[in-house]
């Protein structure tokens, strides 16, 4: 009698063993799924440190954190495909800059006085300006970007609002830069990170690719290869763990301006996306990017200056319960 309930426990538990198996390898599909009138608040923190050697006052270092809190609503998806159109507006925003030459700090949150340095003037004309302002945004169900408008207006008040000073050409181009179609594309990309086309097992990769054209870096190409590393947990709680490396490649140097920056090999990310696959949204995005460079710099006399330049960008992406 024992040795028969021992030999059907046992049957038992290689049948559950077995149907598990055969649940944990059924491929998943990782979609966007967007709903007309939905909300959701993301809060980004990209921490940046720099250190240059080479330059006349020896080694220095550079430290920056910026800090943005957005929300993403949904103001029409597609009955055809799901594509939806987003209207993403910016709630927040503060900076935190450390050099060698001292500390600043800049938080929309607060008021700044006339008679606050001009720096965080500059900030807050910038930064501050884009507080309240939102682009419209319409992506597919996969993450592909595939129209950004209202962004020329933004640039527009932003430029409109600088200081009539000799200082304001250079934050103008860097505005445009900043907020040209190319990166908004980008910087959306990589927060909401690409998906497979077709359901995936666990183990499968896919990959998705950026370019770049911005001032002193030229033409710089992004490929990110995904691996959807783990399944957690079941039904509405699964959430897929999806691995991400990211290759640089400079494929143009810039064509003229007075800095121009070269990649070195080496440079690359990785980092991890917590995809809620019930709900269709990421609940957290991490990153880490490495990028070693040589940066010239041409002074007004003609002069040049060479530095060795080591960036490390980690960036990272929290839904916020509202």
């Amino acid at each position: 009698m024992i040795s028969r309930v021992l030999v059907r426990g046992g049957a038992a538990l290689l049948m559950l063993a077995a149907a598990a198996h055969h649940a944990a390898a059924q491929p998943v599909a990782l979609r966007y799924q967007w709903k007309q009138g939905d909300a959701l608040t993301y809060r980004t923190v990209v921490r940046t440190t720099s250190s240059a050697t080479g330059g006349p006052r020896g080694p220095e270092t550079f430290e920056q954190t910026l800090s943005q809190t957005f929300k993403l609503t949904v103001a029409a998806v597609s009955p055809v495909d799901g594509s939806a159109t987003l209207r993403q507006s910016i709630e927040a925003v503060s900076m935190d800059v450390t050099t060698p030459g001292g500390k600043i700090a800049y938080d929309s949150a607060r008021p700044v006085g006339d008679d606050a340095d001009p720096r965080v003037q500059g900030m807050a004309r910038t930064l501050g300006g884009m507080v309240g302002e939102a682009i419209s945004v319409t992506i597919a169900t996969n993450g592909t970007v595939r129209r950004i408008d209202g962004s020329a207006r933004i640039v527009q008040k932003l430029i409109d609002n600088l200081p009539r000073d000799p200082m304001s050409g250079g934050l103008a181009q860097n505005i445009k830069a900043m907020l040209s179609d190319d990166a908004l594309r980008s910087a959306l990309e990589q927060s909401f990170s690409r998906l497979p086309d077709q359901p995936v097992n666990i183990g499968d990769t896919w990959t998705s690719e950026q370019t770049i054209s911005a001032g002193a870096t030229g033409r710089v190409l992004g490929k990110t290869t995904f691996t959807l590393k783990a399944i957690d947990g079941s039904g509405d709680a699964a959430a897929a763990r999806i691995a991400v490396a990211l290759a640089l490649k400079q494929e143009e140097l810039p064509s003229g301006g007075s800095t121009v920056v070269k990649l070195a090999a080496g440079s690359k990310g990785e980092g991890e996306v917590v995809f809620s696959v019930a709900a269709g949204r990421i609940e957290t995005n991490s990153m880490r990017t490495d990028m070693p460079s040589t940066v010239t710099m041409r002074a007004p006399d003609g002069t040049t200056v060479t530095l060795q330049n080591t960036t490390r960008t980690t960036m990272t992406m929290n839904r916020v319960e509202k």
